[in-house]
């Protein structure tokens, strides 16, 4: 299990791919190895969450991404890198874990699940929110690496 700081927002958390190795010649897809680079890609998103490098992290969302991020939130469509430097100024962030992350390529497509543990902290004095949240998200390769068009977040259901 990998530890990691991420800053979350109202807006995707894991909406971004990562950018594939300088001087690759051939779609992600076609390369050899797509998984390996389809799990470095969510890691550096991760990675680009944890530094705030919101610009950076823009980069690697497809131009019509869309998905659900926390409880009853609206659909939300495309990466505004404004607002989540906005949030990440008024002091909002996440501590959390990221385990059991399982990555299927298909093509020029990939899918990815995983387990997100850990608090949220919201700004303006808001109670933290402490949980699991179920993650998955779609990739597709375009321009020379993964990016991600659709996610989605939803927390665990406490055991009964």
């Amino acid at each position: 299990m990998k530890s990691l700081r991420v800053a979350l927002a109202g807006v995707p958390l894991l909406a971004a791919a990562a950018a594939l190795s300088a001087g690759a010649s051939r779609p992600p897809s076609q390369s050899p190895g797509a998984e390996p680079q389809v799990r470095a890609a969510v890691e550096a998103t991760l990675e680009a969450w944890t530094n705030g490098d919101f610009e950076s992290l823009a980069g690697h969302y497809h131009d019509q991404a869309r998905g659900f991020f926390l409880e009853g939130a609206p659909l939300a469509r495309g990466f505004n890198a404004a607002a989540l430097q906005m949030a990440w100024d008024a002091g909002m962030r996440a501590e959390v874990s990221v385990r059991d992350l399982d990555v299927q390529v298909h093509g020029d497509a990939a899918s990815s699940v995983a387990y997100v543990d850990g608090t949220l902290s919201l700004p303006g004095g808001q109670p933290p929110i402490t949980g699991t949240w179920r993650y998955s998200e779609t990739r597709v390769a375009s321009d020379g690496a993964w990016k991600v068009v659709q996610y989605h977040f939803s927390r665990l259901a406490e055991p009964r």
